[in-house]
């Protein structure tokens, strides 16, 4: 059982690592490096996780850096209070899914995936701290000011925040992973009203 236990893990995360390796290729190649839905029940636990870590770290990244820009760029009272609060909710989420890939990671086979390098001291697999298009999203913003600030950061960050309530609305029925479906349980409610609250203001 324990073999059976470190081989679907192990499968994680050369999924995981396959995905990440091949997203700067794809970056410099222009084709879209935006990972796909979470797919039906055919796919293996190990690829359903692998593919919810790589869609959800990278957008809660985007809404915490796109949210810190906005507490101190919008000249709108509310934005600037919503954005506060926002950009701290999702960093809070951000190191929830990069403990889980780090101390994971770190479990496997203590091999590297980059080197083939075994033991304590082999690198950790790291998830994608931003995708190349949510970066380009950044730079616009921060090229604007007044209105079209505001315009632009509440359209990013309904689009943001409408991907991550499909992911974990997807992820908690998979079961794939206990401890992340734990995350898109509690996190999936707490999106919801701030999707709520983005329309209000």
């Amino acid at each position: 059982m324990a073999a059976t236990f470190v081989s679907a893990r192990a499968l994680l995360f050369k999924a995981l690592a396959t995905m990440l390796l091949a997203a700067p290729a794809a970056a410099q190649t222009g084709v879209d490096t935006n990972p796909p839905p979470i797919p039906s029940r055919t796919s293996s636990s190990s690829e359903l996780t692998a593919r919810f870590v790589a869609s959800a770290l990278p957008n809660a990244n985007f809404i915490a850096a796109a949210s810190r820009m906005a507490s101190g760029n919008s000249h709108n009272g509310k934005i600037r209070k919503f954005a506060e609060t926002l950009a701290k909710d999702q960093t809070g989420v951000a190191n929830s899914l990069a403990a889980f890939v780090n101390v994971n990671g770190a479990v496997v086979t203590l091999r590297s995936p980059y080197t083939g390098k075994i033991g304590p001291g082999a690198a950790k697999l790291s998830a994608p701290q931003m995708l190349p298009s949510q970066a380009s999203d950044l730079r616009r913003l921060s090229a604007v000011r007044g209105h079209g600030f505001d315009s632009i950061y509440v359209s990013a960050m309904m689009e943001a925040l409408g991907q991550l309530q499909t992911l974990y609305r997807d992820f908690a029925h998979t079961g794939a992973n206990p401890g992340l479906q734990a995350i898109a349980v509690r996190e999936l409610p707490k999106v919801e009203q701030t999707i709520s609250a983005l329309n209000a203001l």
